[in-house]
């Protein structure tokens, strides 16, 4: 078969590649095979880690680097992106799992988030989507509102910053005297309430660093923050999304009067995705691990969902899935170890590449 167009549309490969160089390792290798093949790349991300690279990289969007607060309320460098009028932060960028160096959501915060959302503002955004996908947080949120202007007091009115251990000494909550006039749009894949067994606690603290003991320390203080949104009309108990980020998917609804979004779903309009995909003739994706919770939400299979009946492949490290109605390729060396295989990423891709560009026109 002839390839006329290619579109290129992975996500990462956590750890050794981003998606941008995914797409660019591809193309080098469709280009070394057929320089007239017409190439389209679309890096994506499904609303964690990574998701501001995507905007900056389709968008072209303005990325700004300033000092914020990190999720163990330390200065550091980190980055959200503007265009235009519209800003795109990402949580992780301050609060991030990865980022963070002692991993406890007891302690850590969201502030990050809320520095940078006013700092957005300052610069003249009217429109803001937040990512908000591998924090590190089980504050819901409080950490970012402090950030903007908000003030908790406890019950002898002493003012201090919640985290996950001190959501329950929360008697008061004051506003900020100026609203903030802003649209905002918080992208968020998980579907967990906030509290209870398939709340932000249970399902996700462990992973951030919480021991057995603290998760039901967590869960009763996320039900204690939803007692204190009930005084002031709003409650979480039902909400889906509402326990995205250790809570700061309720916390975005509350704090922002924000929406909820699928992140895949509003990634795919923002970069055009259907547009690209009708010129293709081939679609090439991929990321790190394929599993049950590809599934559920990421990039590959939303991607697959959209193609209908093109030519879809993807490429990962490792497949755990032992049924699949399309072609996942592993790349991976099985008779090298993780680590190897993680230097080698770039290494092996380029072989496979090369292997199915050969298979699939013959």
């Amino acid at each position: 078969m002839k390839l006329k167009t290619v579109l290129i549309a992975p996500d990462k490969f956590k750890g050794s590649l981003t998606a941008q160089q995914f797409c660019d390792i591809v193309k080098n290798e469709i280009k070394k095979f057929d320089k007239n093949i017409d190439v389209i790349s679309c890096p994506l991300a499904d609303g964690g880690e990574g998701t501001l690279s995507c905007f900056v990289d389709n968008l072209k969007a303005k990325l700004i680097t300033k000092y914020f607060s990190n999720a163990n309320f330390k200065k550091e460098k980190s980055s959200y992106a503007l265009l235009g009028k519209v800003a795109f932060i990402e949580a992780a960028q301050t609060c991030g799992l990865y980022k963070t160096k002692i991993k406890n959501p007891c302690y850590t915060t969201t502030l990050g988030v809320g520095e940078q959302i006013r700092d957005a503002i300052k610069n003249g955004a009217e429109k803001i989507f937040l990512t908000i996908g591998g924090s590190a947080t089980n504050d819901a949120g409080t950490g970012m509102a402090v950030g903007l202007g908000y003030k908790f007091y406890d019950k002898e009115n002493k003012e201090f910053i919640p985290t996950g251990n001190s959501l329950n000494m929360i008697s008061k909550i004051e506003f900020p005297k100026e609203k903030l006039d802003v649209e905002f749009i918080t992208l968020c894949d998980v579907k967990n309430v906030l509290y209870g067994k398939n709340g932000a606690a249970y399902i996700y603290a462990k992973q951030k660093g919480a021991n057995d003991e603290d998760l039901k320390l967590l869960d009763d203080n996320l039900k204690a923050f939803n007692k204190i949104c009930k005084k002031y009309g709003s409650d979480f108990s039902k909400v889906e999304g509402s326990g995205a980020a250790g809570g700061l998917g309720a916390g975005a609804i509350f704090f922002l009067s924000s929406k909820l979004e699928s992140g895949i779903e509003t990634i795919f309009k923002l970069v055009d995705i259907d547009n690209k995909i009708s010129k293709a003739d081939l679609i090439i994706t991929g990321e790190g691990k394929i599993d049950k919770q590809s599934k559920c939400g990421k990039v590959v299979f939303s991607l697959k969902a959209k193609c209908k009946n093109k030519k879809l492949v993807a490429f990962c490290g490792v497949n755990k899935l032992k049924k699949q109605d399309f072609d996942i390729l592993e790349i991976n060396d099985k008779n090298c170890s993780l680590e190897k295989n993680i230097s080698n990423t770039k290494k092996n891709l380029c072989k496979h590449i090369k292997n199915y560009l050969k298979n699939y026109l013959i």
